[in-house]
């Protein structure tokens, strides 16, 4: 399968007061198109600089960054947030709906920012909605909807752009372990039936074991990099949960 992502020698240097930090020395690293990478490390062990650097938010101090075969690591800042909008998804932790607006409006956003037209928006909305289980919840509020239901439309928001990657940074870090089985379900499920390509940031090893592979950051450095065969099946999960007595499940 072909590279999608392609570092190569990336470093990233910060200036703090009259020290300089080494937020990553000396990268490699490759991702593959429909690949489940999960990132994982310690407080400052550089994965959410290398977040940063994917989601083309900040530039490498040094090496190079191509994205879909396009080098993006000099790029001014109105050039990335082409390739952002072009080429990645983002989910967060915190959802970042808008609190008024509908699922349906939430998630068409992006392609406001387009210049898509109403009733293709719509659409493509409604797809994205119908993608994630939520074809019955477009005219809810976020207030209206569950956590779990609010990042399904984060998921959706991320994919009604049709992008190769999505970049998802702690997605369950606010939600419950049932629910996190949920979303990661779904994320597994994009995967095969889309061929999407995720990059997962996360501290819960039960999360990374949902991902074909884990990458373990490490004082900016590549730590270990594990190709997981059979990674935990996240719908099997909550079905064992499902069927779990009350009051046994974490």
């Amino acid at each position: 399968m072909a590279d999608l992502i392609e570092l190569q020698n990336v470093s990233k240097q910060y200036v703090s007061g009259p020290e300089v930090v080494h937020a990553l020395v000396d990268l490699d690293l490759r991702v593959a198109i429909g690949e489940f990478v999960a990132i994982v490390g310690a407080s400052g062990s550089g994965k959410s600089t290398l977040m940063n650097i994917l989601g083309c938010l900040d530039r490498p101090s040094r090496g190079s960054y191509h994205l879909a075969g396009v080098d993006v690591s000099n790029r001014s800042a109105d050039a990335r947030a082409i390739v952002r909008n072009r080429l990645i998804g983002f989910v967060f932790q915190g959802f970042n709906l808008l609190p008024r607006t509908t699922a349906l409006e939430n998630v068409e956003l992006p392609l406001i920012y387009r210049g898509v037209g109403a009733r293709e928006r719509r659409r493509r909305a409604i797809r994205a909605l119908t993608q994630v289980g939520l074809a019955d919840r477009i005219r809810h509020t976020p207030t209206q909807l569950s956590g779990g239901q609010q990042q399904r439309v984060a998921i959706a928001r991320a994919l009604v752009t049709e992008p190769p990657l999505l970049l998802a940074d702690e997605p369950t870090g606010n939600l419950d372990t049932r629910t996190s089985f949920e979303v990661l379900a779904l994320l597994q499920s994009l995967v095969r039936e889309l061929g999407l390509t995720i990059a997962l940031v996360t501290h819960e090893s039960d999360v990374a074991e949902c991902a074909g592979r884990v990458i373990t950051m490490r004082d900016g450095r590549v730590e270990s990099d594990h190709v997981q065969r059979t990674p935990r099946d996240a719908a099997a999960s909550l079905e064992e949960l499902a069927a779990a007595p009350a009051g046994t499940a974490e």
